[in-house]
C-alpha cells in the first residue's frame, strides 16, 4: 500500500539517516571528524600525551599539598622530610612537562605535514583555481584549513586533559572540607564556560572575515608580484591589506576585552571560596595549611582553565578557518 502524500516519515532509520545527511553538510561537524580521525590515526602517540598528561597534572597538584603540610608542621618545628619532598616534587613537574612538549610536538608536525599536503592535493584535483591569484588563495585556504585540523588535534590532547584533572581533584577536596565550598567553586566555573561560549558566539562573524581576508590578501600579494607591480593591482593589494588591518584590530580589542571579563570573573570565584573558607574556618577546622592549599589549588584552577578557555577561542577560531575553506571548496 502507498504511503500517503504529505505525511512525515519517521521511521527510526530514516531519521538517522537524515541526521548524517545534516551532519555531513555542515563544515563544524565535518572538522570535529577530521580532528578526531586524525587523533585515532596517531592512537598511540596520542595515549602516551594523555598518560604524560595525567602524571604531569598529579606532579602539579604534590607541591601544593606538601607546602600546606610544610605550614602546618612549622609551628611544631616537626618538618621531617617534608621540605625534600617538596624540592623533589618541584624539581618533577618541569621534568614530565618537557617530555610532553616532545611528545605533542612531534605529532602536531607529523599530523600538520600529512593533512597539509592531504588538502593541498585535494585542492589541486578540483582544478578551480584558473590564474595564480586564485591559485594563492585556495592555497591559503588549504593551510589554515589543516593547521586548524592539526591545532586542534594538538591541544584536546594537551590542553584540556590539565583542566579537567585540576577542577576533579580541586573540587572533591573543596567538597571534602564543606560542600557549599565545593559547590560555590563549581556553580562559578559553570558560569565561566557560559561566558566563553557567548563571548565566541560574538566573535564568529569577524573570525570568518578575517579568514577570508587573508586568503584574498596571500593571493593578491601573489598577482602583485607576477604582474610586476601594475598600478591596479598595487591599489588593490593596498586595499585588502587595509581591510586585513582594520579586521585584526577589532578582532584583537574585542578578544582582550571577553578574555579580561573572564579574568577577572575567575579571580572573583577563587576569592568567593577563600571568602567563604575563612568566614566558616572555626565550623570546618580550618588550619593555615588548608587555607595555604586552598589558595594554591584554585589558583592553579584558575590558570588552567584560563589557559583552556584560550585554547577553546583558538579551536573556535580554527573551525571558522575550516568554514571558509569549505564554503569555497566544497569538502
Amino acid at each position: 500500500m502507498r504511503r500517503p502524500r504529505g505525511r512525515i516519515d519517521v521511521r527510526p532509520k530514516r531519521v538517522v539517516n537524515r541526521i548524517r545527511q545534516a551532519l555531513a553538510l555542515d563544515p563544524s561537524w565535518r572538522f570535529a571528524r577530521d580532528v578526531r580521525s586524525l587523533i585515532w590515526d596517531h592512537q598511540a602517540y596520542s595515549l602516551a600525551i594523555l598518560a604524560v598528561t595525567v602524571v604531569q597534572e598529579l606532579a602539579a597538584l604534590w607541591p601544593v599539598s606538601l607546602l600546606g603540610q610544610l605550614v602546618d608542621r612549622l609551628q611544631s618545628g616537626d618538618l621531617g622530610n617534608t621540605v625534600w619532598l617538596l624540592l623533589g616534587a618541584s624539581l618533577l613537574y618541569p621534568a614530565v612537562v618537557r617530555g610532553n612538549v616532545i611528545l605533542r610536538r612531534k605529532m602536531f608536525y607529523e599530523t600538520g605535514f600529512e593533512k597539509r599536503v592531504e588538502l593541498t592535493l585535494k585542492v589541486a584535483l578540483k582544478g578551480e583555481s584558473t590564474d595564480i591569484e586564485t591559485a594563492g588563495a585556495a592555497h591559503t585556504r588549504a593551510v589554515n584549513a589543516a593547521s586548524g585540523i592539526t591545532n586542534a588535534a594538538y591541544h584536546v590532547l594537551g590542553s584540556f586533559t590539565p583542566v579537567i584533572i585540576k577542577i576533579v581533584v580541586v573540587s572533591g577536596s573543596l567538597l571534602a572540607y564543606n560542600r557549599l565550598l565545593g559547590l560555590a567553586y563549581l556553580l562559578s566555573l559553570g558560569i565561566l564556560a557560559l561566558l566563553t561560549v557567548l563571548f565566541n558566539t560574538r566573535l564568529r562573524v569577524l573570525r570568518d572575515t578575517i579568514y577570508s581576508i587573508i586568503s584574498e590578501a596571500s593571493g593578491a600579494g601573489v598577482r602583485v608580484i607576477s604582474d610586476q607591480g601594475q598600478a591596479t593591482t598595487q591599489q588593490r593589494f593596498r586595499d585588502v591589506m587595509r581591510e586585513r588591518k582594520n579586521v585584526l584590530v577589532a578582532l584583537v580589542r574585542k578578544s582582550q576585552l571577553f578574555l579580561g571579563a573572564r579574568q577577572a570573573t575567575l579571580v572573583g570565584s577563587q576569592f568567593l571560596v577563600v571568602f567563604l573558607a575563612l568566614g566558616m574556618r572555626e565550623k570546618i577546622g580550618l588550619t593555615p595549611g588548608d587555607l595555604t592549599k586552598i589558595v594554591g589549588y584554585t589558583a592553579q584552577v584558575a590558570a588552567a582553565f584560563i589557559g583552556a578557555a584560550y585554547v577553546v577561542d583558538s579551536i573556535i577560531s580554527h573551525v571558522r578557518a575550516y568554514h571558509v575553506y569549505a564554503r569555497v571548496h566544497g569538502t
